[in-house]
C-alpha cells in the first residue's frame, strides 16, 4: 500500500466525509457561542465575520455566506445567529461522541472570540459540560468547568474571571480573535513550547513525532532533516516519545478542528510524566536555519 503525502488529495478524499461533518459541527458550535450571551456583542461582529470568510474560503460553508451577505446588507443581528445554528442542529446526531466534541470546542470558540466571557455565557459552558459526560474526559475541559464554577460563584463575572476562563478555554481551542485579529479556524490549541538549546545535540538519539500542517513540504523532507540530526523519527505518540514537534496550522484530517489524536496522547502522558516536549514549528526551523549558517 502507498504511502499517502499529509494533507494530501488522496488523504483527503478518504477522510472527506469525517472531515465534512468535523467543519460543520465545529461552525455549527461556533454560531452557538457567538448567540450565548442573548444578544450580538459589539466585539464579535469582527470575529464572527473572520471566521465566516475563513470558512468559506477553506471549506465552502453556505449558512457562512448568508451571513456575509446578511451583515452586507445590514441584516445581520441575533436572530440571524441562532435560527441559523438551531437549523444546522437538526443535522447533527447527539449520539456521536467526535461530533459532540467539535460542536463544544466550536461553541467556546464562538464564546471566547470577543476575549470576554458574560455571565450567561459562563452558565452555558457550565451546563454543557455537565449534561455531557464525555467532555470532562477531554484534556483541559475540567479546568474550563472550574473556572466556570468559581466564577459563578458570587453571581458576578469580574475582568480577572472572565480572563482565566479564556485562558482555561485557550488552552485547548487556541488563540481567539481577541489574541490576534485574525480567524483562528486553522489554529492549533496553546500548549507549553519546550525550548531547545543546541539543535545539533538536543536531539541525538532523541524519538521524534509529527503532528499538523507544516510549511516544509513534502513532510518527509522535514523528517529527513531531523533524522540528519541524529533523531528517530516515529509516528505515532507512546511513552517513548521524546518531543512532539506541532506544525504550524492544524491538520486538515485531525479529529478535532484544533487538536488532533497526536497533540490529545501527548497532554495525557503529561499529566503522568513530564514527556513527550511540545515543540512548535517556527522555534524548530529556526533552529535548523541557524544551523546551517
Amino acid at each position: 500500500m502507498s504511502k499517502f503525502e499529509h494533507d494530501g488529495i488522496e488523504l483527503g478524499q478518504i477522510h472527506k466525509k469525517n472531515n465534512d461533518k468535523k467543519f460543520y459541527c465545529h461552525f455549527t458550535g461556533f454560531l452557538e457561542g457567538i448567540a450565548a450571551s442573548g444578544y450580538l456583542e459589539a466585539g464579535e461582529e469582527n470575529p464572527l465575520l473572520a471566521e465566516c470568510k475563513e470558512f468559506v474560503r477553506r471549506v465552502s460553508d453556505n449558512d457562512a455566506e448568508d451571513i456575509i451577505q446578511d451583515f452586507d446588507a445590514d441584516l445581520l443581528d441575533h436572530s440571524v445567529i441562532s435560527d441559523a445554528a438551531d437549523f444546522r442542529l437538526k443535522e447533527i446526531d447527539s449520539n456521536c461522541v467526535n461530533s459532540s466534541t467539535n460542536r463544544f470546542l466550536g461553541f467556546c470558540r464562538g464564546v471566547v472570540c470577543d476575549g470576554v466571557i458574560t455571565l450567561a455565557e459562563a452558565e452555558l459552558i457550565k451546563a454543557r459540560i455537565e449534561n455531557d459526560p464525555n467532555l470532562e474526559t477531554l484534556v483541559g475541559v475540567r479546568q474550563i468547568l472550574v473556572t466556570c464554577l468559581d466564577a459563578l460563584e458570587d453571581g458576578i463575572i469580574s475582568d480577572a474571571e472572565s480572563l482565566e476562563i479564556c485562558n482555561a478555554i485557550g488552552e485547548i481551542v487556541g488563540d481567539n480573535y481577541g489574541d490576534t485579529g485574525l480567524a483562528q479556524t486553522f489554529g492549533t490549541v496553546n500548549y507549553q513550547e519546550t525550548q531547545i538549546g543546541d539543535i545539533l545535540t538536543d536531539l541525538q538519539g532523541k524519538t521524534i513525532v509529527l503532528t499538523g500542517s507544516f510549511h516544509t513540504k513534502p513532510r518527509s523532507k522535514l523528517e529527513q532533516e531531523l533524522a540528519g540530526f541524529g533523531a528517530k523519527m516515529a509516528t505515532s505518540v507512546s511513552g517513548t516519545t521524546d518531543i512532539l514537534i506541532v506544525g504550524g496550522e492544524a491538520s486538515r484530517d485531525w479529529i478535532e478542528m484544533n487538536r488532533g489524536t497526536k497533540i490529545r496522547k501527548a497532554q495525557e502522558l503529561r499529566l503522568k510524566s513530564k514527556k513527550p516536549d511540545l515543540v512548535s514549528e517556527g522555534q524548530l526551523r529556526t533552529l535548523i536555519a541557524k544551523s546551517t549558517l
